[in-house]
């Protein structure tokens, strides 16, 4: 006898009509499309009329997938007629919510959010790329993710399909090992609906654009970089990114006149690199491909795209430009089992039209840009938290919430210091990013450890590229070997408004100087994660891993990234069979160097060096003979040595890679002792308010904005270092009369230089 209940029985069939749901099967609803805001085009400026009472009636002419027509507002008052209308641009894609009525417009409760603008063209020629499941969409509505919208130059199309992309074409790795089939890293080929929508749009006269077809849709000649002549669209599709499978373009606005590229070659390595040096000439222009300085991201962001990589195994990926670094860092939270904790860190947010690069080079590292749970910037510059609010609107769309972590200074200002000192300094980030600043959920912590299980980052404020310019230190979890590795990231590494004295930088100047030497003295790095490609060569050494790896000689022996990047510089001395100097230490003494010392005065005629030209600590104006105590036991710091990352396992880099930038401080053959030191001379670790002082490299007195330099940290004391020293044993030298809480005399030049006697013993005495 059966005594099973009927209820079980039934399970079966359940479990078979869920799985058919799952599978897309006939009871698959799918989203609920008549929830989507509509989407269009305006192409002419609003009409704005007025009735007795005052109140306004806002008219807009708009290109939509169900043809040219004008759309109106109920009556509203005069303020919120103003924040409709500012949406409402010729060239702008904008969505809104149809009302009941045809051609009205239901009128948000926020009268700002009546039309939200997807994507600006206005007059410019500048590209723009948005791939479909990505990036900029039509807004949420009802809890549904709106529609895809994608961007690019077109360079195909068919009755049923239409291919668009940024152009970029790869075709042989970095030793000229060509592809069997050239990589288009950033195009797509998407499904038309039937009755696709197309509008010939007329930036030069919005009010002449017009309905159009397909076959008139003009297609990009080819992908030869001298072909400047290249036909952009913008395209909305059916639905959204839950069902990109299936998904149609059901509207289509191409630009004329065409756009234009930049005409120049396009590299996965940065712009002159020196794995160029071997690529020839280029036929159009006539100059060396090293040559060649690309086109900047704002007008080309295809000039800067590369390929994302992997650093550390299923923990930590690069997926940032060719230009501008962002990381990926995949934390389990200490439960490697449970995934329902883990975090998706996003490190740096990059140039703003370089969105769609990020997001797809997520998606190749298969990682969902939806699931980043945490961004974190470190200073207030668009090249740096560009697509930031990009991804949060993509979170938006998705109903998920993204944390967005930032230093309290460049978001704020700076009110007060690590050790009690009161400010009144405006920070970097610009007034009119009004949605970073009300969307910063987290302030940074200094100086202390964030736990988040095999993934540890660390945060230190070093003032100088910003008023809020933070470091990194990434502590990360190597599943090959459970142990943890340490990576470094400067957050602020440009000079850029600090080469030479004035009021409003005397203390960024100064602080500039401060954390490369605090970074140096207190951390043990083992590889460098830059932030700009130009400061330490992270892509170039990628590319050659790449090219070793695909060598036909070196198949079934591949390396990883943490065999490609050295920890040490290969060509530094070997004391006790260590290399004495990490990359990462090199990497700061290189731009030390360049704020430091008067060589940068000889190699730059509007540079004007701290060595030189101050500020100089107050008190220490004479090169005063000061007592001191001894914080540290000391280090030895090499000068800066120019070929970074040399690795001979790796054939390009062999020789180590020479970047061009700032290579005029290449001093391998220097050296320093370095120490952090207590100076009993009543210096505050700050250079006071309305500090007046003479600066002898620019001939004038200047009262300067105070600000924190080594007040930045809660510990007292400072990091001082000797003149140049000839060789390494007279560093060792120096460096053998040091004991941490030594009691000294010692004499400082004016930049707080230690000097260095005849008798280098008696250097602290």
């Amino acid at each position: 006898m059966n005594t099973v209940p009927r209820h079980w029985r039934l399970l079966p069939a359940a479990i078979a009509a869920a799985a058919l749901v799952a599978c897309g099967g006939s009871e698959d609803k799918g989203v609920d499309r008549s929830a989507f805001r509509a989407a269009g085009m305006v192409y002419a400026a609003p009409q704005v009329s007025s009735d007795a009472a005052g109140a306004q009636t806002i008219s807009v002419a708009v290109l939509a997938k169900d043809g040219m027509k004008t759309l109106s507002t109920t009556a509203v008052s005069a303020d919120a007629a103003a924040a409709i209308s500012a949406k409402l641009v010729p060239g702008n894609l904008v969505d809104w919510v149809p009302a009941a009525e045809a051609n009205r417009v239901t009128v948000a409760s926020e009268p700002a959010q009546t039309f939200n603008v997807v994507l600006a063209k206005g007059g410019s020629a500048a590209a723009q790329f948005d791939l479909a499941r990505f990036g900029p969409e039509v807004t949420r509505h009802k809890d549904i993710p709106g529609p895809m919208v994608a961007a690019g130059w077109v360079y195909a199309k068919s009755a049923g399909s239409i291919t668009v992309g940024d152009g970029r074409v790869v075709l042989a790795d970095m030793a000229g090992r060509p592809y069997a089939t050239p990589i288009k890293r950033y195009e797509e080929t998407y499904t038309l609906a039937p009755d696709v929508q197309v509008f010939n749009v007329d930036t030069s006269d919005y009010s002449k654009s017009a309905a159009s077809t397909v076959a008139a849709i003009p297609v990009t000649a080819d992908y030869a970089y001298s072909t400047t002549a290249r036909q952009a669209a913008y395209l909305v599709f059916d639905t959204n990114h839950t069902e990109s499978e299936k998904a149609k373009v059901v509207a289509i606005w191409y630009f004329t006149p065409q756009s234009t590229s930049d005409g120049k070659p396009v590299w996965d390595v940065p712009s002159q690199s020196p794995l160029l040096a071997d690529k020839g000439t280029d036929p159009v222009s006539g100059q060396a491909y090293m040559a060649i300085n690309a086109t900047g991201v704002t007008a080309a962001p295809y000039t800067r795209s590369t390929e994302p990589f992997e650093m550390v195994k299923d923990t930590m990926y690069y997926v940032g430009d060719n230009e501008v670094a962002s990381y990926i860092l995949k934390a389990d939270m200490g439960t490697p089992n449970d995934k329902s904790d883990d975090k998706l860190i996003k490190i740096d947010a990059g140039w703003a039209n370089s969105g769609y690069q990020y997001w797809k080079n997520m998606e190749l590292l298969g990682l969902d840009p939806r699931a980043v749970t945490d961004v974190w910037l470190t200073h207030g510059h668009g090249d740096h938290y560009g697509t930031v609010v990009e991804q949060l609107r993509m979170a938006d769309n998705a109903g998920k919430a993204v944390k967005l972590w930032a230093s309290r200074e460049d978001v704020t200002g700076i009110t007060q210091d690590q050790r009690g000192n009161t400010w009144n300094i405006a920070g970097a980030l610009p007034a009119s990013e009004t949605e970073i600043r009300a969307r910063t959920t987290d302030f940074y912590k200094y100086d202390a450890w964030y736990d988040y299980g095999n993934v540890q980052i660390m945060v230190i404020w070093s003032p100088g590229h910003t008023p809020g310019t933070t470091n990194m230190l990434f502590r990360v979890k190597n599943p090959v070997d459970g142990k943890f590795l340490t990576f470094g990231y400067h957050g602020g590494y440009g000079v850029n408004g600090l080469t030479t004295p004035t009021a409003a930088n005397g203390f960024l100047r100064l602080s500039f100087q401060a954390g490369f030497s605090y970074l140096q003295q207190s951390l043990d790095v083992d590889f460098v994660s830059p932030q700009h490609t130009n400061q330490f060569p992270i892509v170039e050494v990628y590319q050659a891993l790449k090219a070793y790896n695909r060598d036909p000689a070196n198949a079934g022996k591949p390396l990883t990234m943490l065999e490609a990047m050295r920890s040490k510089v290969f060509d530094s001395p070997a004391v006790g069979g260590t290399n004495i100097t990490s990359e990462f230490a090199n990497q700061l003494e290189k731009r030390r160097s360049v704020i430091s010392y008067a060589a940068s005065d000889a190699a730059n005629s509007s540079y004007k060096s701290i060595e030189t030209s101050g500020p100089f600590k107050p008190g220490r104006e004479a090169g005063p003979t000061v007592t001191a105590t001894l914080l540290d036991g000391g280090k030895i710091v090499q000068g800066f040595v120019g070929p970074q990352n040399k690795n001979p396992a790796i054939p390009l880099l062999a020789s180590g890679i020479v970047t061009a930038t700032d290579q005029y401080v290449n001093d391998p053959a220097g050296f320093y002792v370095q120490v952090a030191v207590q100076v009993n001379d009543g210096y505050p670790g700050y250079l006071p308010n309305n500090f007046t002082q003479f600066s002898p490299g620019t001939n004038q007195t200047i009262t300067y904005r105070g600000g924190p330099v080594e007040s930045v940290h809660a510990k007292p004391g400072e990091v001082l270092r000797t003149r140049r020293l000839n060789s390494l044993a007279e560093a060792q030298a120096v460096l053998a009369t040091i004991a941490q809480g030594r009691q000294v005399t010692m004499t400082l030049t004016p930049a707080s230089e230690i000097v260095v006697p005849a008798d280098v013993t008696q250097t602290f005495r």
